[in-house]
């Protein structure tokens, strides 16, 4: 009796799957390409300010930083989209 009761905790646990968990892993990478681009654009700002220096060098942009950009571009209109189609579907 008592193995048929552990075996059956054992299948529960391996069967049940946590309920909010996946809702905490999308917040958290949300919330990384929140900081990242924040990041980016502090990058951006402080470059702009020594843009004089290096006016006559040329500028080189690495594959893995395009890439990145990409992925930014792409998440920035994938979160965008939602909200477009709430202020179109508003009634007020």
């Amino acid at each position: 009796m008592t193995k048929k009761v552990v075996r059956s905790r054992i299948q529960d646990r391996e069967e049940r799957k946590p309920k909010y968990f996946h809702n905490l892993v999308k917040k958290v990478e949300q919330r990384k390409w929140e900081q990242e681009i924040v990041y980016e654009r502090k990058l951006v700002k402080e470059r702009s300010k020594e843009d004089h220096l290096y006016a006559d060098k040329d500028k080189f942009v690495i594959s893995a930083y395009k890439k990145k950009l990409a992925e930014q571009a792409k998440w920035m209109e994938e979160e965008r989209l939602p909200q477009l189609r709430e202020e179109k579907d508003d009634v007020s």
